[in-house]
């Protein structure tokens, strides 16, 4: 698979979601890639409403798109280039059902228009980051939070626009990365 079938399938379910008047918005790796940080990614991870992914099988399983596995809801595949696609619901927490952070509607202040996608703001994004790596033992999550610290230059003031509960971790991250960098 190549960045080119993901480019392809992600425009080809904007529209279709679109059509289909479904909401939802670019979460995981691809969204980094609007704050400068691109990383390899073979899959699409969308966020929408417990409504959104209800229509989503109505109008478009067996119509391009078909569930990966019996009853796994949630992860799709694009059957024309066989992208996997992961669907997460507003509401879910990010990482286990333990962590503080909850991901909010596509639709809320947490996400952007940018090029006819919703993405989320930056804050949003290292608040899913943190959480899936801490409460879902992600470490490449923490490691993306990294590189979005160093690629925009993020400080310790950057932590007052986050979640309390992350913001001992982001100062953790923000340390490792100067460390890191240091030793450059």
């Amino acid at each position: 698979m190549h960045s080119h079938d993901i480019a392809v399938v992600l425009e080809s379910l904007r529209g279709r979601l679109a059509q289909e008047g479904v909401p939802f918005a670019v979460i995981g790796a691809l969204a980094l890639r609007y704050y400068g940080y691109v990383r390899h990614t073979e899959d699409i991870d969308i966020l929408t409403t417990a409504e959104g992914l209800d229509r989503i099988h109505a109008t478009l399983v067996g119509q391009g798109l078909a569930l990966r596995g019996p009853g796994l809801r949630k992860s799709l595949r694009e059957t024309a280039h066989q992208v996997n696609i992961d669907v997460v619901t507003a509401g879910e927490r990010a990482g286990s059902s333990e962590s503080p952070v909850e991901y909010p509607p596509p639709d809320s202040a947490a996400f952007v228009d940018v090029a006819g996608l919703r993405l989320p703001t930056l804050e949003a994004l290292v608040e899913f980051k943190i959480a899936s790596g801490v409460w879902g033992h992600r470490a490449r999550d923490l490691a993306d939070v990294q590189r979005l610290i160093r690629i925009n230059g993020l400080t310790e003031a950057f932590a007052d626009r986050i979640a309390s509960a992350l913001r001992e971790k982001f100062l953790d991250l923000l340390r490792e990365s100067r460390l890191e960098r240091d030793l450059e």
